[in-house]
């Protein structure tokens, strides 16, 4: 099976499946459910349990409790992250849409979710700690938070052969 076929396959579980559940599940700065819609959840909580209920092999506390560069670092190989600083949102938004279809760890000045570029639209989804302050989806050029940042590391994880490979495919 080509890269790219398993690559769809493990977006389309992760954003089709688990990640529906959690949406409007509250943020909490130390929110650590581990039940969609129960409790709270903190934002690298909330990656960390997605990806460790979508079958990737994790410690799910340790990474979400660490910075989110190094979270990213941990599960996904060097060729595969992507750093943007001072004013990249721009240079980050052009690298998403023109790189296309993917599913994305994203690690900002002090948050953290998931960027999913479905082939029409680029969506920032996350456990928000402004506005409704909940697990949510949004159009990455409507995030605020995304723009705000001076710091974007991207982390390609539904197109790292390691992650997929020790996912089930190989």
């Amino acid at each position: 099976m080509s890269l790219a076929k398993k690559e769809r396959i493990f977006a389309e579980a992760v954003t089709g499946l688990i990640i529906p559940s959690w949406m409007g599940t509250e943020w909490d700065f130390n929110g650590t459910t581990e039940e969609p819609g129960k409790g709270k959840i903190a934002c690298g909580y909330f990656v960390t349990t997605v990806l460790r209920d979508a079958g990737v092999k994790l410690n799910r506390v340790k990474l979400a409790q660490c910075a989110s560069s190094e979270m990213i670092r941990k599960l996904v190989a060097p060729k595969n992250i992507h750093s943007f600083y001072n004013g990249s949102f721009k240079a980050l938004y052009t690298f998403i849409a023109q790189n296309g279809y993917g599913l994305y760890i994203i690690g900002l000045d002090n948050h953290t979710g998931f960027i999913y570029n479905d082939g029409q639209e680029i969506y920032f989804i996350h456990s928000s700690f402004v506005g409704p302050r909940c697990v949510q989806q949004e159009k990455v050029m409507d995030s605020w938070i995304l723009k705000g940042s001076g710091c974007h590391i991207l982390g390609e994880i539904s197109g790292d052969a390691d992650v997929l490979n020790s996912w089930g495919f190989n």
